[in-house]
Parts: C-alpha cells; sequence; structure tokens
C-alpha cells in the first residue's frame, strides 16, 4: 500500500478538484478511478473537511457520496 504522504499532495489537489468540477456529489469509486492504486482517499477526504471546516465551503457527505457545499 503506498503511503499517504508520498502521494497526498498530488493525490489532495485531484480530489479537491474533481470535487469542485463535479455538478453533482461524487461516489469514492469514482473518486479512486483517478488515484494511484492503494491511495487512502478516506484520508484525503477526511483532510479536505478538516482543511474546508470554517470556511464558506464544506465538504460534506451525501448518503455515500460527497460534494462541495456553501456553509
Amino acid at each position: 500500500m503506498t503511503e499517504p504522504s508520498e502521494i497526498l499532495p498530488d493525490a489532495l489537489r485531484l480530489v479537491e478538484a474533481l470535487l469542485f468540477a463535479s455538478a453533482e456529489p461524487v461516489a469514492p469509486d469514482a473518486l479512486a478511478r483517478h488515484l494511484p492504486e492503494g491511495t487512502d482517499l478516506e484520508a484525503l477526504l477526511d483532510r479536505l473537511r478538516s482543511d474546508y471546516e470554517g470556511r464558506g465551503v464544506s465538504l460534506v457527505r451525501i448518503g455515500r457520496r460527497w460534494a462541495f457545499r456553501t456553509a
């Protein structure tokens, strides 16, 4: 398994971009298809949620999908 710290900056930016570009909430498997095998997607989503906490935009889970929404 790839260590998250080895790929975190690029993977984090990619997940962030995919979520912002999508008009609809995105399923984790759809995000994972764009990431290197072994990437800890849950850790990336947790990091993004934390990074956006208290800002005008929030990362939220809607059912089993993820999306950015205004706070």
